[in-house]
C-alpha cells in the first residue's frame, strides 16, 4: 500500500533513486546502533546537541576520527554495482541526518537531535528492541553475501541440498550456522539468537492478536526451529495453560493431532519486506519464504493436508493441518 502511494505522489525517477540507497541505510542504522547514540540521547532526555554526541562518542563533531571500512553492494538479479574496500570519514551530523529522513531520530534547531519512537527501538532497554536486529546486518556480513546473490540464481546442480549457497560462497564454503559455530563467532552467535527474539518482539502482537489461540489454552505446541525460544516464551505467557516444547524430536511431532506452522507468506499483496527476506533466506541459507501452493506441497510430502490460513499483522501467517 505504501509503495502504491508513492507512485501516485512522486515521479518514477525519484523513488528508483530512493531505492537505490537503500544499501546505504542499512549500514547508516548499524553504525549508529554501534555507537549507541539513541542510549546516549535517552540518558540526556530524549535531546541532544551534535557537539556533546560527538564527545560522548569520543568522535571530533564534524568527522569521525577513525575510517570505517566496508564493502557495499547493490543492485539486483546479475545487474551489481561492486563499491569494494572504500574508506569514508563519516560525518555523525550527516550519519543522524540520514536516519532522520528514514523516519530515526528527529532534527531539531541548533544542531540538536532528539529521539523519536523509531529511534528509540534501537536503545538496549527498550521492551521491543530491534537493536540486534539492526547489529546483525554487518555481524553476520550480509553485503558480502549478496555479492554473490547473481550466483545462487543459477542452479548448479539439480540437488539443492549439494548447491552451495551465497554465504557459503563468500565464507570458504561455510554455511551460516557452520560459520557461526566457529569459536571466533560466539559473539555474532549470541547477536543472531537475540536479533531473532527482536524479530519476534516487532512481528508477534499481530500473531497473539489476529489468530485465535485460547482454542488451544490446553494444548501442547512443539515449536520448530524457535531460536531461543522468543515465540514460544511469548505465547505461554499469554496462555500459561499451554505446553510448550522447544526443538523437539520428530517422534513428538508426530504424536500431534494438529500441526500450526507461522510462517511468512508470499501472496500478491505481501510486504515488501518479505519479499526482502526471501531474497536473504536464499543468499544465507538456501531457503525461501513460500507461497500457499508451495505450503500445501510441502505439507502433503510430510504426512500432513492443509486445513487453513490465517494471515496475521507483522508479516506472518498461521497455517493449520491435519495428518493424511
Amino acid at each position: 500500500m505504501y509503495a502504491e502511494f508513492q507512485r501516485q505522489l512522486y515521479p518514477p525517477e525519484y523513488i528508483a533513486l530512493n531505492e537505490w540507497s537503500g544499501f546505504l541505510i542499512s549500514k547508516v542504522i548499524y553504525e549508529l546502533t554501534k555507537l549507541e547514540i539513541a542510549d546516549i540521547i535517552k540518558a540526556q532526555d530524549g535531546k541532544m546537541n551534535i557537539s556533546e554526541i560527538a564527545k560522548v562518542t569520543g568522535a571530533d563533531e564534524d568527522k569521525l576520527s577513525n575510517y570505517m571500512k566496508s564493502r557495499w553492494y547493490i543492485g539486483i538479479s546479475q545487474v551489481f554495482v561492486i563499491v569494494s574496500e572504500i574508506c569514508f570519514l563519516f560525518s555523525i551530523d550527516r550519519l543522524l541526518r540520514v536516519a532522520a529522513s528514514k523516519g530515526f531520530f528527529r532534527v531539531l534547531d541548533n544542531g540538536v537531535y532528539a529521539n523519536n519512537s523509531q529511534s528509540l527501538l534501537l536503545s538496549k532497554d527498550h521492551p521491543h528492541t530491534f537493536r540486534n536486529f539492526f547489529l546483525l546486518y554487518e555481524e553476520i556480513e550480509i553485503s558480502s553475501s549478496a555479492k554473490y546473490l547473481a550466483y545462487d540464481l543459477k542452479l548448479q546442480t539439480d540437488n539443492k541440498k549439494e548447491q552451495m549457497t551465497s554465504f557459503a560462497k563468500a565464507h570458504n564454503g561455510l554455511e551460516l550456522f557452520e560459520w557461526l559455530s566457529l569459536p571466533d563467532n560466539k559473539e555474532r552467535l549470541e547477536i543472531f539468537n537475540k536479533a531473532m527474539v527482536d524479530q519476534d518482539n516487532a512481528t508477534d502482537k499481530g500473531l497473539y492478536q489476529d489468530y485465535d489461540w485460547s482454542q488451544y489454552c490446553n494444548a501442547k505446541f512443539v515449536d520448530v526451529a524457535g531460536g531461543v525460544g522468543g515465540f514460544l516464551s511469548q505465547l505461554m505467557t499469554h496462555y500459561p495453560t499451554m505446553k510448550g516444547v522447544l526443538y523437539e524430536l520428530p517422534k513428538v511431532i508426530e504424536m500431534s493431532e494438529q500441526l500450526l506452522i507461522v510462517e511468512r507468506m508470499i501472496d500478491e499483496q505481501t510486504q515488501s519486506f518479505i519479499y526482502q527476506m526471501d531474497m536473504l533466506m536464499m543468499c544465507l541459507c538456501n531457503g525461501k519464504e513460500r507461497t500457499k501452493s508451495d505450503m500445501e506441497k510441502l505439507l502433503d510430502k510430510s504426512g500432513w493436508k492443509f486445513t487453513k490460513i490465517t494471515p496475521c499483522r507483522g508479516g506472518f501467517s498461521v497455517i493449520e493441518a491435519v495428518p493424511l
